[in-house]
């Protein structure tokens, strides 16, 4: 049963390796990854093997990375576990320990060496795991560590109901590591190609193509699409591109995502905001309508200026009623804004509900910084008012 299964794995290999996809980075670079052997509760050293090679082709095969090879990467964690726990630094290791009792000694050691084999071994990115049996079920979990960043970048777990479904469950697992490496060197592409641009040693043009030559290799990285739209932002012959990236962009968007909102804040734009004032300068109010909705509905951030932008193009396509309810809930979160209860009285106005538009410019008064704002109210008041006197007589 076991060598069947050995024989899909290496099926799968030969599958991996159909098209190989040449992808380096502009500083022509692969990052390196160091595979350390799986740790396995039963004996399934066979499988083990095939399921690190099938890990090992896969980041070959995506192009991005070049991988220590497994027979080395050994040497050095016999290297690891002889010092760390047998405490002996010149031993013949052929003698020492079996296969199996150094793989399950390396599992149980400190982060801190982990990282440090990987640095020794000159490595970016460390996989490591275990593989275990409970009852007909089998399970893999899956650590990716950032060596230079010295953290897990993502914690992987696979699942499968029998020993025949491990390939298929190897398959995906492998696709999450690759994608895992890769959304962790995203960013560094897009500085240096960001970087190289600035420097002036890439035009725009070429900064262009750099960038959607990464996205296409990668086309659910929400970094790069940022890139893009911050890339094309203010470039008015863009505009079309800009759209689209804008939209890729809120699609991606994971408002549940720490990271995706750190990233925004770390860039300094708001992609909702951006997107949704290109479509209003380009006469697409429903489009600009449409993103400011997504947005509050998705983004909580900036959901005051949302609102507001959200009144104002109500206001303009001549939906009053729903500009002013858009305009109460701003003031329910800040009652003293009072250019948002200006425009609420003057939408009101535009209503012809004079009671509730000179209300909302008497409530101004409380709010006004200086003497030219107040002197504004008490006009609009004082006209209102003899408005209002001659409609009773």
């Amino acid at each position: 049963m076991g060598w069947k299964i050995y024989q899909k794995l290496l099926a799968l290999l030969v599958v991996f390796f159909v098209v190989v996809v040449t992808v380096v980075h502009g500083n022509d670079r692969k990052s390196k990854v160091v595979i350390f052997p799986l740790k396995n509760n039963q004996d399934l050293n066979c499988l083990i093997q095939g399921i690190e090679e099938v890990i090992r082709s896969e980041l070959i095969r995506s192009g991005y990375f070049a991988v220590t090879e497994q027979e080395r990467t050994y040497e050095f964690v016999k290297e690891a576990v002889l010092y760390n726990f047998i405490k002996i630094e010149d031993v013949n290791v052929e003698a020492a320990l079996p296969r199996a009792n150094i793989v399950d000694l390396f599992a149980k050691v400190d982060s801190k060496v982990i990282i440090r084999v990987a640095e020794r071994l000159k490595a970016d990115f460390v996989v490591k795991g275990s593989l275990n049996q409970f009852g007909e079920k089998f399970r893999a979990d899956i650590e990716v560590i950032d060596v230079k960043a010295k953290e897990t970048s993502s914690a992987l777990v696979g699942e499968c109901e029998s020993k025949e479904k491990i390939p298929e469950m190897m398959e995906y697992l492998s696709q999450q590591i690759v994608n895992v490496c890769k959304g962790a060197n995203v960013q560094k592409e897009i500085d240096y190609i960001r970087s190289s641009y600035q420097q002036g040693n890439l035009t725009y043009e070429e900064t262009s193509d750099r960038l959607k030559n990464l996205s296409s290799l990668m086309p659910e990285s929400f970094l790069i699409h940022c890139a893009l739209f911050l890339h094309y932002l203010g470039h008015q012959e863009m505009q079309d591109s800009l759209i689209e990236e804008g939209e890729e962009v809120i699609n991606l968007f994971n408002p549940d995502s720490e990271a995706d909102i750190r990233y925004l804040s770390f860039l300094g734009i708001d992609p909702f905001y951006e997107l949704a004032n290109v479509y209003s300068a380009a006469g697409k109010i429903d489009n600009a309508i449409e993103v400011y909705n997504r947005a509050i509905r998705g983004y909580r951030m900036n959901h005051i200026k949302y609102y507001k932008q959200l009144g104002v193009l109500y206001k303009r396509e001549g939906k009053t009623e729903l500009a002013i309810n858009v305009f109460k809930q701003v003031l329910g979160m800040n009652p003293a804004d009072y250019e948002t209860r200006l425009t609420l009285a003057a939408a009101y106005e535009t209503k012809g509900d004079v009671s509730n538009a000179m209300e909302q410019y008497r409530h101004c008064l409380k709010y006004t910084k200086n003497t030219k704002e107040s002197s504004h109210v008490k006009d609009m008041i004082a006209r209102l008012q003899s408005k209002k006197d001659v409609e009773n007589k």
